[in-house]
């Protein structure tokens, strides 16, 4: 390569370097949340084990069950994949079972060979793909004391209603796909008596950074078309709030399923003080934790 072509790709290569670091700072200059924020999800792709979102879900699921008098709760990861969500899940209900002292139930639900076969347009073909996200099921056992259920989500909810669950207060869905998460949400009913009155629903998979996901495809729509059916089953999304900050990451992707005919519906947990709202009365009520 002659000097001129050197040079010319030298050149090139500081025109791509130059425009790539405009591109960077556009968007750290224009990202609407506060940069911390941003650091926050860094440290969670970064770390796939580091999810303050889980954490705070599973802590509020357990105090809320509190509230209502259970002892015992079960939580769901629906899509295990690699294990990360529900090793982390077992390392963090340590410290909520203490401090609550209610006892946590950890169950996975995966089918072990990756995503299933995709045939429906709603399930994003051109972004997912039948096979990713194999479980190394050997490896994993090894490092969990949870039960996993393999198979189908839409053959296995039979299986997991024979091991009697107790009062599931959370669920993370993780199934990537609106077929396999409709396959779930369908079979709810079967267990309307096993849920809590009001279950915390975090939907992994709602907002893609090329905004490709939406009403009409994916989770959302399996959630909007199970709303449109479900008459005593709700699952809904609270408005954007300045009060919203007990679940840090869980932004946007935090939904809650009211299981309206639930015995426990209408058991009053809320501020219980007489003297609430009285003149001159300064007390903050709200408790960040």
């Amino acid at each position: 390569m002659d000097e001129v072509e050197s040079g010319k790709q030298k050149a090139s290569l500081k025109i791509m370097f130059l425009y790539r670091l405009k591109i960077l700072i556009l968007r750290i200059l224009g990202y609407e949340k506060p940069l911390r924020v941003a650091l926050f999800k860094y440290l969670f792709i970064k770390f796939r084990q580091f999810r303050p979102h889980y954490e705070t879900i599973l802590l509020e699921s357990a105090v809320q069950a509190k509230k209502l008098g259970y002892e015992n709760v079960t939580v769901l990861e629906l899509g295990v994949a690699g294990g990360n969500g529900i090793i982390t899940l077992e390392k963090y209900k340590k410290n909520i079972e203490k401090l609550t002292k209610v006892k946590i139930k950890i169950v996975g639900f995966d089918s072990g060979e990756g995503l299933t076969k995709i045939d429906s347009k709603f399930d994003l073909p051109f972004y997912w793909r039948e096979g990713q996200f194999k479980t190394d099921k050997k490896k994993l056992e090894s490092h969990i004391d949870s039960k996993i259920i393999y198979g189908d989500v839409k053959n296995t909810i039979d299986e997991f209603i024979k091991t009697n669950p107790e009062n599931i207060v959370a669920i993370f869905f993780d199934l990537d796909l609106y077929s396999s998460t409709k396959n779930f949400l369908n079979q709810l009913s079967k267990l309307d008596k096993y849920l809590a009155p009001r279950v915390y629903c975090y939907f992994d998979d709602v907002h893609l950074p090329e905004n490709w996901i939406n009403e009409h495809n994916g989770e959302l729509l399996a959630i909007k078309e199970f709303n449109s059916k479900s008459e005593n089953i709700k699952i809904g999304q609270a408005l954007d709030n300045i009060n919203d900050f007990k679940f840090p990451l869980g932004k946007n992707h935090l939904f809650v399923l009211h299981n309206f005919n639930h015995k426990d519906y209408n058991k009053f947990i809320g501020i219980d003080d007489e003297n609430s709202l009285h003149i001159g009365d300064t007390r903050v009520r709200t408790k960040i934790f």
